[in-house]
């Protein structure tokens, strides 16, 4: 994807109303990275497993002082970046069990 998205990023589980993105909701066995590392849990009759937010279009992103790249919320992330910028100052901030996948990493 040669497209930088604009916006805040912001890549969370339940969906973040601020995110310029939105996530594709599966069941931890629909994604192999949670999969092959988190044993079944334990659920109480009637409950339901946490769902895993999965950004799959890789978006190219700028990450500056002002506009960290975050990953957060009571659930898990799975995303995917095609190129991620860090310019100095640039944070990326992971607040929750996450599969991360960056196919170019670039700090300015």
């Amino acid at each position: 994807m040669t497209k930088v998205s604009s916006g805040k990023l912001i890549f969370s589980n339940p969906a973040h109303p601020d995110s310029a993105f939105t996530p594709e909701m599966k069941s931890l066995s629909e994604v192999t990275a949670f999969t092959a590392h988190t044993t079944a849990p334990k659920l109480k009759s009637g409950a339901t497993a946490p769902k895993v937010a999965v950004y799959t279009a890789p978006p190219n992103v700028i990450v500056t002082p002002s506009n960290p790249l975050v990953i957060s919320g009571s659930g898990p992330v799975s995303v995917q970046f095609g190129t991620v910028t860090i310019e100095p100052g640039g944070q990326i901030l992971v607040y929750t069990t996450a599969d991360i996948s960056i196919e170019t990493l670039v700090k300015q």
